[in-house]
């Protein structure tokens, strides 16, 4: 069957190739006709018209020469020139030239016009193609040119056989190369055939024809084939739909996941069994220093280097059984030292398999605010019981003193009395201001903001702490303008803050000193200067001057009765009131503290 098929697709191409060659050619006879019909007509007009444009003298120089018109026909190159001749109006030849291929036919030049024309002719059973045209002397007419030409014919020639065929034999011999060109190529396709066949029939389809002999044969397997592989597509198109919805909603989990993880306050690291991490939360960075690509994916000995952090997360390495417990270690980091990071690490279970290890959570916790804190509060603890005790040891000395009648004089008792009113009145203060604090501290401190004539409010807290200190000469400057805006603040908060800088400013002081208040408003904030030429404040103090129980060690500071809690009462309430506090001083020279507050309301 594949032999007959084969067979009968080279006939088909050999008689393919016949017709191919008798259409050429017959268009090839075509084609010649054409041109040498074209090819007569161009050469007899234009022969015509130029025998035309002589006259009868110049044609026939002598009597019955017809010198020219052989001399025409000897340099004719056309094999279908017929004859040549000049007549007279009478249509008597003058001059006659033939190439013997046919006789002149005889024709009636009565109804000739003066101008060229063309006529076919039938001389000796042959068509002629005829021109014509007049000869004129002086616009008389004296005779006439007659050129005739044979027309051609579809006539074989045999002559011309060699020539077709060399036109021929290539074309023939290109078929049977076109035949094994074409049988090789479609090899491939005969290959191409069997391996469909092996797929559709493990598909159970129905082939064509096993062996794909002809082409309608390969494409009707073709068209199987691709049937099933569009089968196939929409499997695979619903299975991918399936699989990119699970990797949505999978990819949807996971992003929640780690967006709890990083909304968490502590730094979060994820491992799996195998100890590589797979999750940090932005959180570790700052405190291990690094990046995060230097963690992910990378074992716990390449991002760090405490050795106790690899101990504690090497328990849970590789460990298969259910650990009951969560370890924790602390370490100080190499890029900040000063900071305690507590880890902890947690094991993480399969949802299935409650026994079985997957993962490991590790939590960084940055332990530093909380060790600070708890210094802070004992540093706190130590400092007020310090303060308490130094009153309280003066109020017993002078109370067991009281409790003497016998040796005690009116003065003495006097003084004592004074003595320990002066330390009950510090008791209340360092109490009051404890109290103030920590209600600013703890926020329930409420502020009770009304609209405040701050020049008259400013004047009268002034002058209250004008009274005591002009017992140690001082010298008190105020300089207020009457037109400063009235604000709303927290009247009583704000006049414990100035009234602790006034006093500090009195009480730092030297003997013969001056202490002045300087307000002025710009059209956002009032501005409040407290200036001393006490004896200043060192650049060291300075940093730690607002701080808690913080007192300067230097032997005039400490010689002042205090308990280093005015200034950072101060700095909390002007806070408040969403103010500023800042300090300037230079040492035996004295100080200036500037507060800034906003203008939240002015009376017009």
């Amino acid at each position: 069957m594949k032999k007959i098929a084969s067979e009968r697709f080279g006939m088909v191409m050999i008689f393919a190739t016949l017709l191919a060659i008798i259409v050429s050619a017959t268009q090839l006879f075509v084609h010649n006709h054409q041109m040498r019909d074209q090819a007569i007509k161009i050469a007899g007009r234009h022969n015509v018209r130029l025998l035309s444009s002589l006259s009868l003298p110049q044609l026939l120089p002598e009597q019955g020469s017809n010198a020219i018109l052989e001399l025409f026909n000897n340099s004719h190159n056309t094999p279908d020139f017929a004859y040549a001749a000049i007549v007279d109006p009478n249509n008597q030849p003058l001059a006659v030239s033939s190439s013997g291929k046919a006789a002149i036919p005889a024709v009636s030049l009565d109804n000739q016009t003066r101008w060229a024309s063309e006529d076919v002719l039938s001389s000796d059973g042959k068509n002629l193609l005829e021109f014509r045209a007049p000869i004129l002397s002086q616009g008389t007419l004296t005779g006439f040119i007659r050129i005739g030409y044979l027309q051609p014919t579809f006539e074989f020639d045999v002559q011309k056989l060699p020539f077709f065929a060399q036109l021929i034999l290539p074309v023939f011999l290109l078929v049977p190369l076109a035949y094994w060109l074409i049988r090789r190529e479609f090899q491939p396709l005969r290959q191409a055939n069997l391996e469909m066949n092996s797929v559709l029939k493990k598909q159970n389809q129905e082939v064509e024809n096993d062996t794909a002999s002809n082409f309608h044969d390969f494409m009707g397997n073709f068209k199987l084939f691709m049937t099933l592989i569009d089968r196939r597509f929409e499997q695979l198109s619903r299975q991918n739909a399936k699989t990119q919805a699970t990797t949505l909603a999978l990819s949807y989990q996971r992003r929640r996941i780690e967006s709890a993880l990083q909304s968490l306050p502590d730094a979060i690291l994820v491992m799996d069994e195998t100890g590589i991490a797979t999750f940090a939360n932005s959180k570790l960075i700052p405190l291990l220093g690094g990046s995060l690509d230097g963690v992910i994916g990378k074992s716990v000995q390449t991002w760090c280097k405490n050795s106790h952090v690899i101990d504690l997360l090497a328990k849970y390495q590789n460990s298969g059984h259910r650990l009951q417990r969560s370890d924790t270690v602390e370490f100080n980091p190499l890029n900040n030292p000063d900071k305690t990071i507590a880890v902890s690490a947690y094991p993480l279970f399969a949802p299935k398999e409650v026994e079985t290890i997957c993962g490991t959570l590790v939590v960084f916790h940055d332990k530093t605010q909380e060790i600070l804190a708890d210094q802070a509060r004992h540093d706190f603890i130590n400092h007020v019981a310090h303060e308490l005790k130094s009153p309280l040891n003066v109020i017993h000395l002078y109370a067991e003193s009281l409790l003497d009648e016998s040796d005690v004089t009116i003065e003495e008792r006097i003084n004592a009395v004074n003595i320990i009113n002066d330390e009950v009145e510090r008791l209340a203060a360092l109490i009051s201001n404890l109290l103030n604090i920590s209600k600013i501290e703890t926020g329930n401190i409420v502020i009770n903001r009304q609209r405040v004539k701050f020049a008259e409010f400013l004047e009268d807290t002034f002058n209250n702490v004008a009274l005591s200190g002009r017992e140690n000469n001082i010298d008190f400057n105020l300089q207020v303008p009457r037109t400063l805006a009235n604000i709303q603040v927290d009247k009583e908060l704000l006049r414990i803050a100035i009234n602790n800088l006034l006093t500090n400013a009195v009480k730092y002081n030297k003997p013969n000193g001056n202490v002045s208040l300087l307000a002025e408003e710009t059209d956002q904030l009032i501005t409040i200067r407290i200036s001393d030429t006490g004896f200043g404040i060192s650049d060291s103090d300075q940093k730690h001057i607002f701080e808690k129980f913080y007192r300067s060690s230097d032997d005039n500071i400490v010689q002042k009765n205090g308990h280093g809690l005015g200034l950072a009462l101060a700095k909390e309430i002007i806070e408040l009131h969403n103010g500023k506090i800042r300090l300037e001083s230079v040492l035996d020279i004295g100080s200036t503290f500037s507060i800034e507050l906003p203008k939240t309301s002015t009376i017009i």
